[in-house]
């Protein structure tokens, strides 16, 4: 993550063995074990360090996994990162099938604020949002900067762990949420915000998502109003066949090359 005073990396808590990678007898997520009585270490390096300024800082917050953060952004002294966090992270066997996932056995990724002080090195945490979730995405120009509005892929169910079925909006202002869902027979990737060219407010603009349709066994690229998700999906484009899931995507307005 980047601010404009600092680059923030969280170290989890994990062993890597590249024996059985290097020697082609395992994955390279086979060989990696989530070590839970150990801490996340948080490094905070400055982008433009002062002559006697401490150049990096190691800090430690509760064990935990994070694979992908909201945003980071600095009030003072202090530096406020929003980021998905798992209790653990579920090892993957060999031989594993993805088709007989117990999603009830792992816990499930949850938004989390950390709050750290550059003070006195302390780091807070508060839960933000209980539903499972993940992908989160923002408004482009609010990168590294205090934000209102996030949208992210969701479980349908308020609580458990289940795959990504809804698009939730959340106001971290008034905290009020917004939801989307597909259920029961449609399934969500990561969603991407696409801000209305020439706008001012942060939540003008669209919410696309590519969403896998059981029924049909195709997927639909659907559009939602980023501003008021109650309308539903306003437009939706029926692919042909269906699109295998990806971890991420960008909009561009430009088309480079030819198509």
């Amino acid at each position: 993550m980047i601010t404009p005073n600092y680059c923030i990396f969280f170290q989890n808590p994990v062993t890597f063995n590249p024996i059985p990678f290097a020697l082609g007898i395992r994955a390279a997520g086979e060989c990696i074990k989530f070590q839970p009585h150990q801490p996340t270490q948080i490094i905070i390096i400055p982008r433009f360090p002062k002559e006697g300024q401490e150049e990096i800082k190691f800090l430690e917050t509760q064990s935990g996994f994070v694979f992908h953060h909201v945003n980071a952004f600095e009030v003072g002294d202090e530096v406020l990162i929003d980021s998905i966090c798992y209790q653990d992270l579920p090892e993957v066997e060999p031989k594993s099938d993805f088709r007989q996932v117990d999603f009830e056995a792992s816990s499930p990724g949850q938004l989390w604020r950390f709050n750290l002080n550059l003070k006195d090195g302390t780091v807070g945490r508060e839960l933000i949002e209980s539903r499972c979730c993940e992908f989160p995405t923002i408004h482009p120009a609010n990168v590294g900067r205090p934000y209102r509005y996030l949208y992210i892929g969701a479980a349908h169910a308020e609580t458990g762990n289940a795959p990504l079925q809804a698009l939730l909006k959340i106001d971290l202002e008034s905290l009020e949420r917004q939801i989307w869902s597909a259920a029961p027979r449609g399934f969500v990737g990561e969603p991407i915000f696409v801000p209305r060219p020439g706008s001012l407010k942060e939540d003008d603009g669209w919410v696309l998502a590519l969403v896998y349709d059981v029924a049909h066994h195709r997927s639909d690229l659907v559009i939602l109003d980023a501003s008021d998700f109650s309308k539903g999906v306003i437009a939706r484009l029926h692919l042909k066949h269906h699109i295998p899931y990806g971890l991420h995507g960008s909009f561009t307005s430009e088309v480079f090359g030819e198509i």
